[in-house]
């Protein structure tokens, strides 16, 4: 028995060797690469912009494309809770100055060309410094809401947030805190605690710090609307926006009145650390 598991492994070992001697002379070249310096800033581009038929948009900073395409309620890089993509928090390295952004449709079939100019701005940002651009509203009123991001971890047991409010025909919300559950109809509103109140359109709040409660329900309501489940925009429970020691970005989008899952109202989380 000794001996049959030496050859295996002394098997193992030649072939694992002669892979390597086969290879040793193939390096596999993944393009120039550009380090972070002083000069650079990083950003996040969160897609809010909701159109019915749920289209696919590219973002370009200076005329390069810096997405893939991506959809409303996708994040890019990275994600978060709530969101379409992954539940990551990366960044996209840009020099800072000014940055010409572009939304576009691309053609039905992809050739690196635009089909349709959607929106083009051009944002000044601050070298060495963190943003988070969010893409709110749709066609002549599309607009990029530029947000200047902290890397702040708060203390075990807490979770940061700020929260933005990208849903274009609400003046402006509140958010709740309350019941957990994930069902509409089971809302117990007497058991909401107000959050943030009168966070206007396009507005973001100031950072705040809540201790991690993982069976808590987030929830969205007109600014002063009553405290009853007929009031809510939107609401969303997982333990995943309430991760220790993680810095999020809550953000609700869509377009109030609308109930399909492509336009209706949506409280989402993404994550920047």
């Amino acid at each position: 028995m000794k001996r049959y598991s030496l050859f295996i492994f002394l098997l193992g070992l030649v072939t694992l060797t002669t892979i390597g001697g086969c290879n040793k002379d193939k390096i596999q070249d993944f393009g120039a690469v550009e380090f972070m310096d002083e000069s650079n800033s990083i950003v996040k581009i969160n897609m809010a912009s909701a159109y019915p038929d749920d289209r696919y948009m590219i973002v370009k900073f200076n005329d390069v494309r810096v997405t893939p395409k991506i959809r409303g309620r996708e994040p890019y890089p990275g994600g978060g809770y709530n969101t379409r993509g992954p539940s990551s928090s990366e960044f996209l390295m840009v020099k800072g100055g000014d940055v010409e952004v572009k939304v576009v449709l691309p053609k039905t079939k992809d050739d690196g060309t635009d089909s349709v100019l959607l929106y083009k701005t051009t944002l000044n940002i601050k070298a060495n410094s963190r943003y988070t651009f969010h893409v709110t509203d749709t066609g002549a009123n599309t607009k990029v809401i530029p947000t200047e991001e902290t890397f702040a971890l708060p203390d075990s047991s807490y979770a940061s947030y700020r929260f933005v409010n990208l849903i274009p025909n609400v003046p402006a919300v509140d958010l709740y805190y309350g019941f957990y559950s994930t069902s509409a109809t089971a809302q117990k509103p007497d058991q909401d605690s107000l959050v943030l109140s009168n966070i206007k359109y396009g507005e973001i709040s100031p950072t705040f710090v809540l201790n991690r409660a993982i069976t808590r329900t987030w929830k969205v309501r007109p600014a002063g609307a009553a405290v009853t489940n007929a009031t809510v925009l939107a609401f969303y429970a997982n333990a995943g926006s309430t991760l220790n020691q993680r810095q999020y970005t809550a953000y609700a989008m869509g377009w109030a009145g609308k109930t399909d899952a492509i336009m209706k109202p949506y409280i989402s989380f993404m994550l920047v650390r």
